[in-house]
């Protein structure tokens, strides 16, 4: 049978009331009638009632984490910073997997604000108005992890993704590249895209470059969406002499395979460049010129923001702006 309160209470000789007083850290207890509690906690194998507790003080000690696909190794990385820093704070987390689907995140909101959670951290590509109405009415406190809403209205943590782009396209063309393709994400929610889309376009508009529709491809950012870009791409009968993939790594593997398939080195006969800085990005031969995104500090940033919120604490900056790294590997070169 379970252990109740009073039997906690019975074996240390104090009411329920200071039982109740120990376990919610009410400073009005004196030391050693605090300690006789604890030990008889300890001694009945009591485990207080969660649910109950946050009900009485309102509060869970949950935060909930709204993620596009959990097998993506960017996100795994954020979550895992959201998850160390909701340890340190001893903070719980429920996590959803949102499959870039608009019903499943409304319907997670959903779920996440009637359990309770004490805040609620939306990590993703973009989010749609009709989501940010629904998440301002709510009246919980959330922080957008690697995106931002178009008019900075919630809480951000990110890179600057157009910056970014635009300096990736900046090195190939210092390298001598004048023929530059574009590899994008086709999710049409992804603000993230359209960002790093325009940092790409203005770099070749600086330089007096033609923006080429025939070089533009969109799929979905994984291995298979790279690899069907580049096969798309190759139909074409004049060819870039460098790709910029701003989608991710994981679609620039893809293209550098199928160039490679069909006797295309990489980067003697063309450069493929990448986005994030995936650990195997390092590993593979050629090895990927990429931006290196923070992906750890993203989540960690996000959730002690999201923390200092619940404390009521002032935040310095509401939309912080994380710093990336370019980093020059093998699968970029000067064309031939």
């Amino acid at each position: 049978m379970a252990v109740k309160i009073k039997d906690v209470a019975r074996e240390a000789n104090v009411s329920v009331a200071t039982v109740s007083r120990v376990l919610n850290d009410v400073p009005l207890v004196n030391e050693e009638t605090k300690k006789r509690v604890l030990e008889a906690i300890e001694k009945t194998g009591y485990k207080p009632n969660a649910i109950a507790r946050s009900l009485k003080i309102q509060k869970t000690n949950t935060f909930g984490i709204m993620i596009p696909d959990i097998t993506d190794s960017f996100y795994t990385q954020v979550v895992r910073g959201v998850e160390d820093i909701c340890s340190m704070y001893d903070y719980n987390i429920i996590l959803c997997n949102t499959d870039f689907n608009s019903k499943k995140e409304e319907k997670y909101l959903d779920v996440l604000i009637e359990k309770q959670c004490d805040g609620i951290l939306y990590i993703g590509k973009g989010i749609s108005e009709e989501l940010k109405e629904k998440m301002l009415k709510s009246k919980v406190p959330l922080v957008v992890g690697a995106t931002h809403d178009h008019e900075y209205t919630l809480p951000s943590v990110m890179i600057d993704n157009e910056k970014a782009a635009y300096e990736m396209t900046k090195l190939l063309i210092s390298l001598g590249h004048k023929k530059l393709a574009l590899f994008s994400d086709s999710d049409t929610k992804s603000l993230v895209a359209r960002e790093r889309e325009e940092g790409f376009k203005k770099a070749l508009k600086e330089n007096r470059l033609e923006f080429l529709k025939e070089w533009y491809r969109v799929d979905s950012a994984n291995v298979s969406g790279g690899y069907k870009m580049m096969e798309d791409l190759l139909k074409e009968n004049n060819l870039p002499t460098a790709i910029v993939v701003t989608s991710n790594d994981d679609a620039a593997l893809g293209a550098i395979r199928k160039a490679i398939e069909v006797g295309i080195k990489v980067p003697e006969d063309i450069s493929i460049s990448g986005f994030n800085d995936f650990y195997i990005s390092e590993w593979v031969k050629p090895s990927i010129t990429t931006i290196a995104q923070p992906m750890y500090d993203i989540g960690a940033v996000s959730a002690r923001m999201l923390i200092k919120m619940l404390n009521n604490e002032e935040l310095n900056e509401k939309n912080i702006i994380v710093p990336y790294e370019l980093i020059q590997r093998e699968s970029t070169a000067p064309p031939k």
